[in-house]
């Protein structure tokens, strides 16, 4: 949820605050994996939520691409490309704190660099291969070729390419075998133990700081990727479609670094990784508010490869968290990231009343700060179990 909703939101004649609106609706919506993980609290419960989740996103996709298949109006597809965003920001909350259960029950923490490093080393190739696909849906001019979609046309064939994708996603879910462990029986009423796991959360040790310092990284370092994306179009001329430019440079920079940080964790530490995400963003906000023309669109790169903290901030909460509150823990990481929601809505405001550039040294600020307080964590937390 960014820049394709963003753009797509632009050309229907919307403000830039308006563009912010479903990254927004996606972090206001993270309320409800913690009402999930109370409710379904059982490991038993990790797969049928989670392919629930994929099924929902996929149906919400394929809605936006059929109101622009339609003859609908302007405000009737903004209103189903914002849902679009809350529908995803509800069920990818249930879906990614699920999937941290699952790797912390199955996977040792010695084992966890290596699997993380496979993640998001291979898994954004294929998003580069997807970014080749949305450049030639639109004007081609990564590769030279396209495949000679107009709007609304273009958009529609990514969100209907997208929608069966998640199904098909949901079909590696049936391969998941979840272990039984100690934690699950019942200890309590659901009352008991949901206050259980907010005492603990709050007192039990670093993992409330950790979610701290996290709200603030990706208020600055994701929050910002519209108004990024858009200023883009504004310095290369709005005849100049570079999506899937922005995209390709995003995740191939993300699947280098994927590696790279999967290899850091395995030879030195969880922070290292909250260290080097950090700060690649707060140098891609730099390039940004430093180059213009066609030397601009490396802040994608830079930005796609720090924004791997999304992946490594959870791993040291999961890391930190004994294994029965792992996934209240990654639930209330969710939940508290409704703030970010806010972030989005006010680098939106920012750009209509004072500029973008302005909203980039907003967002370097931020990342500034998270990189002091990611000092005095430690290097490898222990779980109080």
């Amino acid at each position: 949820i960014g820049i394709t909703h963003s753009n797509l939101l632009k050309s229907l004649g919307n403000s830039d605050t308006l563009s912010n609106l479903p990254s927004a609706a996606y972090q206001w919506l993270t309320i409800v994996p913690v009402v999930v993980a109370w409710v379904f609290s059982r490991p038993k419960h990790l797969k049928p939520m989670m392919l629930i989740a994929l099924g929902l996103m996929s149906a919400a996709t394929a809605l936006v691409a059929l109101s622009l298949w339609f003859d609908l109006s302007a405000q009737l597809r903004t209103i189903v490309v914002i849902a679009h965003g809350a529908t995803f920001g509800a069920c990818n909350g249930v879906l990614i704190t699920a999937l941290w259960d699952a790797l912390r029950r199955g996977v040792s923490t010695s084992r966890r660099g290596t699997a993380l490093g496979y993640t998001f080393g291979c898994g954004p190739i294929f998003a580069c291969v997807g970014a080749l696909l949305q450049d030639a849906s639109f004007d081609g001019k990564l590769l030279g070729r396209s495949f000679g979609l107009t709007y609304p046309f273009n958009y529609m064939a990514l969100f209907a390419t997208v929608a069966p994708l998640m199904l098909l996603a949901g079909l590696a879910m049936f391969l998941f075998t979840i272990p039984p462990s100690e934690d699950d029986s019942t200890s309590g009423t659901p009352l008991t133990e949901i206050l259980s796991g907010l005492k603990q959360f709050l007192t039990g040790g670093i993992v409330w700081y950790v979610v701290l310092i996290y709200i603030i990284v990706y208020s600055g370092g994701n929050a910002i990727f519209s108004n990024v994306s858009l200023h883009a179009n504004e310095i290369l001329g709005k005849e100049s479609d570079t999506m899937g430019i922005q995209s390709f440079l995003r995740f191939g920079c993300k699947a280098i670094a994927g590696g790279l940080l999967g290899l850091l964790l395995s030879r030195s530490s969880p922070r290292a990784t909250l260290i080097a995400t950090t700060g690649t963003l707060l140098v891609g906000m730099t390039w940004a508010l430093t180059t213009s023309g066609w030397w601009f669109m490396g802040t994608f790169g830079l930005l796609g490869a720090g924004e791997l903290f999304g992946a490594y901030f959870p791993n040291y909460v999961a890391t930190a968290s004994p294994k029965k509150y792992v996934r209240i823990n990654m639930a209330y990481l969710s939940l508290l990231s409704i703030f970010i929601g806010f972030s989005s809505i006010l680098f939106g405001a920012i750009s209509d009343n004072y500029g973008r550039i302005a909203s980039f040294y907003a967002s370097a600020a931020m990342l500034t700060l998270a990189l002091g307080m990611i000092a005095f964590l430690p290097k490898n937390p222990t779980p109080r179990e």
